[in-house]
């Protein structure tokens, strides 16, 4: 992979259900936007943040390499959200990929 992923962008997301199901999604963190005041910051308890909800569960405080991302994936069944997906260009399960150029 040539290009880093940066907040905003576009990108392709594999269903961690291994059912071959992409999904469109946006890039919501990278390695090098996080700000880890406001990550532990974020503790169980809403203070100090604007959605008034807790840290969720799965959410790393430190991205392990610069393809490793948060994204807000717009599924079928509704948006959610995934954390710390790694970049695959395979499209394996619970990876990321750049859509095709078309």
């Amino acid at each position: 992979m040539t290009q880093k992923p940066s907040i905003g962008r576009i990108v392709h997301y594999a269903s961690k259900n291994g059912d071959g199901i992409i999904s469109p999604a946006i890039v919501l963190r990278t390695r090098d936007t996080t700000n880890l005041d406001v990550i532990n910051r974020w503790g169980p308890s809403p203070a100090g943040t604007l959605s008034g909800k807790g840290r969720p569960a799965d959410l790393v405080a430190e991205l392990p390499d610069d393809t490793t991302i948060d994204l807000l994936v717009w599924g079928l069944g509704g948006d959610y959200r995934e954390f710390a997906v790694p970049f695959n260009a395979d499209g394996a399960p619970r990876s990321w990929n750049w859509p095709p150029r078309v």
